[in-house]
């Protein structure tokens, strides 16, 4: 694999390796740390969204390889589904965690009546991902059956060439 500093800024190449190094760096700082911690639920926000992107990328890849490679585009789509039933699980595990409180402000901080500080620009954390995952869960159902949603995946599936 080519190293991220090899690769042209602009190549859609370097973004994914640079999410991949990101991951990578997380899983070396958080299992590094001693008797390790709970995933918190900013932790498992943003790993949905990152599996909300990539449900999204495997379903356009899947698209544009339909009428050339339909074994390869079978594939895409069964890992689409199986990214959806990771983020159902994430999803769940989001609302699992234990909400953390959020800090009062600092008593000489600059206020005014609109000023919440508990709540980001695009509304409270659980509200985002559940939004997401919302309009993800709309799209999967109208593009998959319920029975592919929940069929087990057991040993290697095996896609038709036509």
């Amino acid at each position: 694999m080519t190293p991220p500093s090899q690769l042209a800024a602009n190549e859609p190449l370097a973004y994914l390796t640079a999410a991949t190094a990101g991951i990578r760096h997380h899983i070396r700082t958080t299992t590094s740390l001693p008797g390790g911690r709970p995933a918190t639920r900013a932790q498992v926000d943003a790993l949905h969204d990152h599996l909300t992107a990539l449900h999204t990328l495997l379903g356009r890849l899947a698209e544009q390889t339909r009428g050339e490679r339909p074994a390869q585009s079978s594939h895409f789509v069964a890992a689409r589904t199986r990214l959806w039933q990771a983020g159902e699980h994430l999803h769940d595990a989001f609302h699992q965690a234990p909400r953390t409180p959020t800090p009062a402000p600092a008593p000489d901080a600059p206020q005014d009546d609109t000023c919440q500080q508990d709540i980001a620009p695009t509304g409270p954390p659980f509200l985002t991902i559940c939004l997401r995952h919302l309009r993800t869960s709309t799209l999967v159902r109208q593009e998959t059956t319920p029975a592919d949603l929940h069929s087990p995946l057991h040993g290697h599936a095996r896609h038709r060439a036509g």
